[in-house]
């Protein structure tokens, strides 16, 4: 365990949205790349279990019985500091290559093509 998993960070389930909560840096995982509908880049997200949450919310149906539920939150860089948003950036990066290493040795190679239709 190093030192700045103890680091409190603030998430939200929404890039968009108003509710936060904070979470220990070290109880985030798989922290990854990914661009919700309408946000204008991908952007640094991950899973925490709702048990993790020290303080605010993250809105989710959640009963004792089912309890604790794996949550997706979005880690802004305006509400994180320097070092820490780079140590997300560099797991999210690191995982991005893994996929595509993963990808590659399975024998399939995903392409996408982006086409300009404002000139048709």
């Amino acid at each position: 365990m190093r030192a700045s998993d103890d680091m409190m960070i603030r998430v939200q389930s929404t890039w968009s949205g108003w509710r936060n909560a904070e979470v220990r840096l070290g109880d985030v995982r798989d922290v990854h790349w990914f661009q919700p509908t309408r946000a204008p880049r991908a952007l640094v997200h991950g899973y925490i279990f709702c048990s993790n949450i020290v303080s605010g919310e993250i809105p989710h149906e959640c009963d004792r019985a089912s309890a604790p539920h794996r949550l997706l939150i979005c880690i802004l860089k305006s509400h994180t500091i320097a070092p820490v948003y780079a140590e997300l950036v560099r797991r999210a990066d690191e995982r991005r290559t893994m996929d595509r290493t993963d990808t590659v040795a399975a024998g399939v190679l995903h392409c996408s093509t982006l086409v300009d239709t404002r000139h048709r």
